[in-house]
């Protein structure tokens, strides 16, 4: 049996709805961010005293960070399911999220999160938000092409 990649009925499809689910999901978690908090603190820290407000302070705006990818990932998909991968709006699109990755990055990087972990995150973020960014370019230059070609007689 062949699964097909896009289209209706694929793989891409399953994830432009799988996109939906992680909305949804997110969204509940930042409402609960405060209580997963306290119970995470709980388990691997005596007391956050200060600690608290500063990791929210992270976590909230790397949360809505997270829910913007989704929500342009689902857009990208939209289009790609649509026969339209390689479009100027898709290359924003993936600029949208190379930005959204850089302020994760930097909020990670910015030493607030008492966690060894912290600074390692954030460098994956900064390494995703580049390579985001060199892909935004690269389909720029494709839905360029694209254009030049369905000009084309």
């Amino acid at each position: 049996m062949k699964i097909s990649i896009t289209g209706k009925g694929s793989l891409g499809s399953l994830l432009e709805k799988l996109c939906w689910v992680l909305l949804f999901a997110g969204l509940v978690i930042v409402a609960a961010l405060p209580w997963i908090l306290d119970y995470y603190g709980s388990l691997f820290w005596q007391d956050l005293g200060t600690d608290y407000i500063r990791i929210l302070l992270v976590l909230y705006p790397s949360a809505f960070m997270g829910l913007a990818v989704i929500w342009q990932l689902r857009k990208i998909l939209v289009n790609v399911n649509g026969g339209n991968p390689f479009s100027l709006e898709n290359a924003r699109r993936v600029r949208s999220v190379s930005i959204c990755c850089l302020v994760v990055g930097i909020l990670f990087l910015a030493g607030i999160v008492p966690s060894l972990l912290a600074p390692m995150l954030g460098l994956a973020f900064l390494f995703l938000s580049a390579l985001a960014l060199v892909l935004s370019e690269l389909v720029r230059q494709a839905a360029i092409y694209k254009e030049e070609n369905d000009l084309t007689i």
